[in-house]
């Protein structure tokens, strides 16, 4: 997800300074789902004065030694028509699910069993209480939330079921050894061609 599209989208709402900006994202419990740092939105914010897609809406000066003023920013045309193409772009992308254990998951017959037992334990722990967290979002703020907003959060609940039934797979493997064994059975690929 690109930052440019969250900011462009929140500034078509109002205009906003970037902690403003950041204040509404967590608002939204947007940042449940979008990773964004502070740094990496001052400077797309930065980099996309420069490109014109957004300008100086209005300047207030702070109060205070060596206080820098509070810079409230607005979407310009070019700004409207980048967010329009890349609402399109974005909606036109492949999807490959990818999360953080994929890739250990590989090796994880070289691990310590206990210690992945203990880690997807919390992982599933953390993912139960996504779930929680979500459901309650939904409970509180269904009623008036933005269509799009509302299935952009219904998604991220399916998403964490999903993950919680798979996590609760592994789990299971883990609590069982299944983990640590690496099977071979006849007609599979040679050790160099496995997954």
């Amino acid at each position: 997800m690109s930052i440019r599209l969250i900011i462009l989208g929140l500034l078509m709402e109002n205009n906003r300074h970037p902690y403003e900006i950041r204040q509404t994202i967590k608002a939204r419990n947007w940042h449940m789902t979008f990773r964004i740092r502070d740094g990496s939105l001052y400077y797309a914010v930065d980099q996309m004065r420069e490109d014109g897609l957004i300008e100086v809406a209005e300047t207030i000066p702070v109060q205070g030694d060596n206080r820098p003023d509070k810079i409230v920013y607005r979407i310009t045309d070019k700004g409207k028509d980048a967010l329009r193409q890349m609402v399109h772009e974005e909606f036109d992308k492949d999807f490959y699910p990818q999360h953080p254990i994929f890739a250990p998951l590989v090796f994880a017959r070289h691990a310590d069993n206990a210690e992945m037992e203990t880690l997807i334990a919390k992982r599933l722990t953390g993912c139960q209480d996504r779930i929680d967290r979500i459901n309650g979002v939904l409970e509180l703020k269904g009623g008036w939330l933005p269509h799009g907003s509302k299935r952009m959060i219904e998604g991220v609940l399916r998403f964490s079921e999903a993950e919680r039934d798979w996590l609760a797979v592994i789990l299971e493997d883990a609590r069982n050894g299944l983990l640590k064994i690496a099977e071979r059975k006849p007609g599979s690929p040679p050790d160099g061609e496995r997954c």
